[in-house]
């Protein structure tokens, strides 16, 4: 009887001692679950997460989010979200002071994403796209200007030209010029100002560069006084290649034009004039910029 009585006591300790054991199993299995759930759902949440970080301008605290998750996307992110904080640290500085240099740095970085981006979450694509061809616009407009630059220095010519004919040569007498020649460089300075109209199209916002559309605008209508000066002369009886002198000692004047800094410039002094107008499409050029600068991050 006391044989039976120790081995259900024994029995009974047994049992006694696989409880602790179950529930540490069970504790480990749901904490596996748990971990492995986590592991799961970890890189939509950490993107979901920097997205709204982000969205809020709050770039850093979303790189430092996003850098958490290990797929492809977040990877994409973390470059976009880096590029921003390269943008919004220095935004300002090239409204002042335009450094292509680093605008194509970032020009290219954008590039490089959106051709990773695609197929990707569309939002997220949609705004790599938009960034990519906003600061490849900015720097083919720059470039599209460098290559025109020395025919709009050419055009400004135009406003010297009624003073140089009424100009005394060498002689004593006033410049002699053909109506020919003077066709010609009309239609020369006329095709110079037409492609820079075309330029002036493509930069966002050109509309509000006053001293570039003031330019045009001149121009155009320098041209068209030269042409009926060259009809009048024509109508007198002259043909093209007739030397001709005009009599008298008539200077035309252009009004000073005050540029964004107060400072009062003159088509006359082209090199000034054109500088001027140069600084101002590169301000434009990096204001179009602006949508990608939060000013103040949370």
């Amino acid at each position: 009887m006391a044989e039976i009585k120790r081995k259900q006591n024994t029995a009974a300790q047994n049992h006694g001692s696989k409880k602790p054991l179950v529930v540490a199993v069970s504790v480990i299995c749901a904490l596996l679950v748990l971990l492995s759930a986590f592991l799961i759902f970890k890189d939509p949440f950490y993107f979901s997460l920097a997205k709204s970080k982000s969205e809020s301008g709050n770039f850093v605290s979303a790189l430092n989010i996003a850098s958490k998750s290990t797929d492809e996307k977040a990877e994409l992110f973390c470059g976009y979200l880096a590029l921003r904080i390269d943008i919004n640290e220095n935004y300002p500085l090239i409204v002042s002071d335009f450094d292509i240099e680093r605008i194509n740095g970032w020009s290219e970085r954008a590039s490089a994403l959106n051709q990773k981006a695609q197929g990707l979450d569309e939002e997220f694509s949609a705004e790599i796209a938009l960034l990519d061809q906003r600061l490849s616009r900015v720097v083919l407009c720059y470039y599209q200007y460098q290559a025109i630059r020395s025919d709009v220095l050419a055009l400004m010519d135009v406003f010297a030209e009624f003073n140089r004919l009424y100009s005394v040569a060498s002689d004593g007498k006033n410049t002699a010029f053909t109506v020919s020649e003077e066709l010609a460089k009309i239609a020369a300075w006329e095709q110079q100002n037409s492609n820079l109209m075309a330029f002036a199209a493509t930069v966002p916002g050109y509309e509000e560069i006053y001293l570039l559309n003031y330019l045009i605008k001149e121009a155009q209508a320098e041209c068209g006084d030269l042409r009926e000066a060259m009809d009048s002369v024509v109508a007198m009886g002259y043909s093209g290649t007739d030397l001709i002198r005009l009599s008298g000692s008539a200077q035309k004047k252009f009004p000073g034009i005050q540029n964004s800094n107060g400072e009062s410039v003159n088509v006359l002094e082209k090199g000034r004039y054109e500088s001027f107008m140069f600084d101002g499409i590169c301000r434009k050029l990096s204001e179009s910029l602006g949508e990608f600068y939060i000013i103040n991050e949370s």
